[in-house]
């Protein structure tokens, strides 16, 4: 088809409505984003700011330890404000366990099996397997 067929008289009124309800879609759009920009703004406007928190003083004994040079790190002091501070962050250390815990039962009210299976012994006379008899069509 032709530009020129779309143009035709009989066709400019769908055009014209076409152009107008895509005109009103978009009005409608940036309005709609207009509003929640606005809505936005105005919510957190009326949220409560705290005051600011303070940071925590940084113990002057830590601040040494964290800027000495490589060849103090063996300083006692560091050492034992280190493994405090570790403590303190990772928390006591876990007690060793010795024995593993017991396996969970998932089917409490199932019927256990005996942990090993009985033994079991071979018959000491068992016949041999009889030879398959031929018949005379083969």
């Amino acid at each position: 088809m032709r530009i020129e067929d779309w143009i035709a008289s009989e066709n400019i009124g769908f055009i014209a409505l076409g152009v107008v309800i895509g005109a009103i879609a978009l009005v409608g759009v940036e309005a709609a984003c207009d509003a929640d920009v606005a809505a936005r703004a105005q919510s957190s406007s009326i949220l409560p700011t705290g005051a600011p928190v303070e940071a925590p003083r940084i113990d002057e004994e830590l601040l040494r330890c964290a800027t000495i040079p490589i060849e103090q790190a063996d300083d006692p002091k560091c050492r034992a404000l280190w493994a405090e501070q570790r403590r303190k962050f990772f928390g006591p250390p876990a007690e060793s366990v010795d024995e593993a815990p017991k396996p969970l039962d998932m089917f409490p009210s199932a019927p256990h099996a005996p942990e090993k299976p009985a033994a079991t012994t071979k018959p000491k006379n068992s016949p041999a397997p009889r030879p398959t008899q031929k018949t005379k069509s083969e």
